[in-house]
């Protein structure tokens, strides 16, 4: 039996959905939501202690960290292949899910919550944000709450984050430049990671992503989202939008 506990079809948590679906994998979805900070609750918190999404559970067993999960997944259950046959394409999946996962995504993800979650921390007000951040176990975690929940992150932060989410553009752009996919001809576990990444560039930087600049990159978009498997997480609920509305966001 597989069971995950994720958030929204998006960011870390839509890179282990379209995982399970490529594979064909059937689980059981548990929706957590992160903007009610249901990640800290007790109950999650005896799944994975970190606090983070998502989380599978495959016949008991907790496996946790996205990029660890999809290549268990892709050992446990290998068809249809999730990694490049050839060394060298494979080698070149593993690094570029590497800067994803250590530079690409989290300098987004700062962007992100600047935009996303510092009107949420300030509409809860300092005492309530305080109680919510005490129950993050992760310190790293906390400090980013914190400075959400005072006056976000400065113009330099922010500043430093563009520029390493501009320098990931330039390298998807120049992967993709003569390759159908990140890692060479062949999809796989590279382009689901990306996938965490580059749909929401388009929005986020449309100065520095967009036709002209970057063709390979919305090229690439474009031949994702036509996945079944992309379609598919795409449907799972997203209550984002909801929740915020909720808050008066």
């Amino acid at each position: 039996m597989i069971e995950l506990y994720h958030a929204e079809p998006i960011a870390n948590s839509v890179k282990v959905i379209i995982c399970l679906f490529e594979k064909g994998l059937e689980f059981e979805s548990h929706y957590v939501n992160l903007l009610a900070f249901e990640q800290h609750s007790p109950e999650y918190l005896a799944i994975n202690p970190d606090g983070i999404v998502p989380s599978l559970v495959h016949d008991g067993v907790v496996i946790t960290e996205t990029t660890v999960i999809n290549e268990y997944l892709d050992e446990v259950f290998p068809e249809p292949a999730l990694k490049p046959r050839d060394p060298v394409a494979r080698a070149r999946m593993r690094t570029w899910t590497k800067w994803i996962d250590e530079y690409f995504g989290p300098n987004g993800s700062r962007i992100g919550w600047q935009f996303l979650l510092y009107p949420l921390a300030q509409k809860l007000g300092k005492e309530e944000m305080g109680r919510r951040i005490a129950r993050i176990p992760l310190k790293d975690r906390r400090e980013k709450w914190a400075t959400i929940a005072e006056n976000g992150f400065s113009p330099e932060q922010l500043a430093e984050a563009r520029s390493w989410v501009e320098e990931g553009v330039r390298r998807l752009e120049s992967l993709l430049d003569g390759n159908e996919w990140t890692a060479g001809d062949e999809y796989s576990l590279s382009d689901i990671a990306t996938y965490s990444v580059a749909p929401s560039l388009p929005m986020m930087m449309p100065d520095a992503v967009n036709a002209q600049a970057t063709p390979n990159i919305l090229r690439w978009i474009a031949a994702m989202d036509e996945r079944p498997a992309v379609q598919k997480a795409k449907a799972m609920p997203n209550k984002v939008r909801e929740t915020l509305q909720a808050a008066g966001l």
